[in-house]
């Protein structure tokens, strides 16, 4: 019988073996992996990736699929931040030291192979090996490094990212043996090939400073003309990718776990479809409040306009603007194709304020008017 993929990960995130218990993420946590989970969208967008869907919190941390209608790859991935010193053999494994290392230990106190079931590796591994349709693989990925020997002498905190197969002999075969707890019998000797460790440079404390930066040097290549929102469009993926991961509503279908819990690419491409297809507004403003500067209009209100206008220009971004904003929007629209090109603005401003306040009473000043100059620079630069 054939199986969908889709009802094969469905089936696989509802294994009640397979799902973490406790070991939940603190605050830091959580902003280390969703800093993550936006930085390996630009690292695929980058690559070329022609598609890609992340499921958060749905198997494992984070799971992302090779395509969203007609997936053939799955990769499961535990995002785990480390305050200090490196990850080491008994944290990611729960297994003793192999006998032929110093550290080990006497068999009298030796922990069972079976104990490598509850640890990271363990559950990594037994998730990708639930899979037989899709072609699955696994990558524990952290801030802090591995210190893992390797089979060429070297160790695993200096080589980036590690396949588990190039594990030193001793270490590999414990590991093999240990997981084979996991298989039915008569099953093949575990692929350590299809787990990976993967050290980033992703900075616990300000990961948000070092995205920007990655994302800063994306648009200068891909969007020049754009590179200056990258904060906003930084802000924009996270604000849309953080309570994916906070969901914990009961899905009854792929569907519902995908529009609950999914991140494709498509959204992905959208938010940098916004910010290609909006003119850069916030230049133009500048440009505005300095021209209302010299025609009197004081600090304050300069700078109430321009934080309301930030503002609005992200939830542009964001696609976050509500309906009330819409009709506002609208209204400006309306107005300016009924008053002429004004040669001074501070007085263009107070008659459309003037105007509009009564129909929007609700509104700051300082809002309605970032509203109306960001639509009539809007106006002026692309009239169509």
């Amino acid at each position: 019988m054939t199986i969908n993929p889709f009802t094969e990960i469905f089936d696989v995130t509802n294994r009640k073996d397979l799902a973490e218990v406790g070991g939940g993420h603190n605050q830091k946590g959580v902003e280390f992996q969703r800093h993550w989970a936006v930085m390996r969208m630009f690292e695929l967008e980058a690559s070329g990736a022609k598609d890609f869907l992340f499921l958060f919190e749905a198997i494992q941390d984070i799971a992302i699929l090779d395509s969203c209608t007609a997936p053939t790859s799955i990769c499961v991935y535990q995002i785990k931040k480390k305050d200090r010193k490196e990850w080491v053999w008994a944290e990611l494994t729960s297994l003793p030291q192999p006998k032929s290392t110093k550290k080990s230990s006497s068999a009298k106190n030796a922990k069972p192979l079976t104990d490598v079931q509850k640890s990271p590796i363990g559950k990594l591994y037994a998730t990708i090996l639930a899979f037989k349709k899709l072609q699955s693989s696994g990558r524990f990925v952290s801030n802090a490094g591995f210190d893992l020997p390797l089979s060429d002498g070297t160790n695993a905190s200096t080589s980036l990212p590690s396949v588990l197969s190039s594990l030193s002999i001793h270490h590999l075969d414990l590991l093999s043996k240990g997981l084979e707890t996991l298989h039915k019998a008569g099953a093949p000797i575990p692929d350590l090939s299809r787990i990976h460790l993967e050290r980033v440079e992703l900075p616990v404390n300000d990961p948000g400073t070092y995205l920007v930066g990655l994302v800063h040097k994306f648009l200068e290549q891909r969007s020049p003309r754009h590179a200056g929102q990258a904060r906003s469009l930084v802000d924009s993926l996270l604000a849309k990718v953080g309570p994916l991961g906070a969901k914990t509503d009961t899905c009854k279908t792929f569907e519902d776990m995908r529009n609950q819990r999914g991140y494709s690419r498509s959204e992905f491409t959208d938010a940098l479809g916004m910010l290609e297809s909006l003119p850069d507004l916030l230049d133009h403003l500048e440009t505005w409040l300095s021209q209302l500067f010299n025609e009197g209009m004081g600090f304050m209100d300069i700078t109430g306009i321009r934080t309301a206008a930030t503002s609005i220009y992200r939830r542009l971004v964001m696609g976050n603007i509500s309906k009330e904003e819409e009709h506002l929007s609208l209204a400006c629209d309306t107005w300016l194709t009924t008053h002429p090109d004004p040669t001074q603005l501070a007085p263009f401003l107070q008659a459309a304020n003037d105007d509009l306040q009564s129909d929007h009473p609700y509104v700051k000043k300082h809002e309605l008017l970032a509203h109306f100059v960001l639509r009539a620079i809007k106006k002026c630069v692309d009239p169509t």
